[in-house]
């Protein structure tokens, strides 16, 4: 998993929305929240985020999750994951 950029970590996630809010054309931005994104519900973030776990084979915490108000949040946050992986 070393050298992941925030690139690859934007287009993963990028992937895995289109899927989760079955949208193949979605284009992320940092700013993209349920405010924004109609198809953003409780159950489509969880599944997002379950998604991104099993991509990058990381875990979440709760203290990620509770921050993660929108899109940027959510790519900082994996790749704040990803870092501590090969870190380790």
């Amino acid at each position: 998993m070393d050298n992941i950029t925030h690139d690859d970590v934007i287009q993963t996630i990028q992937q895995l929305a289109r899927n989760v809010f079955a949208d193949p054309n979605l284009q992320l931005s940092d700013e993209m929240s349920p405010a924004n994104l109609p198809a953003w519900t409780s159950l489509t973030y969880t599944q997002l985020l379950t998604e991104i776990e099993v991509a990058y084979n990381i875990k979440f915490k709760i203290t990620d999750i509770i921050k993660m108000q929108n899109m940027g949040a959510i790519i900082n946050a994996t790749l704040e994951r990803v870092s501590e992986c090969i870190n380790v």
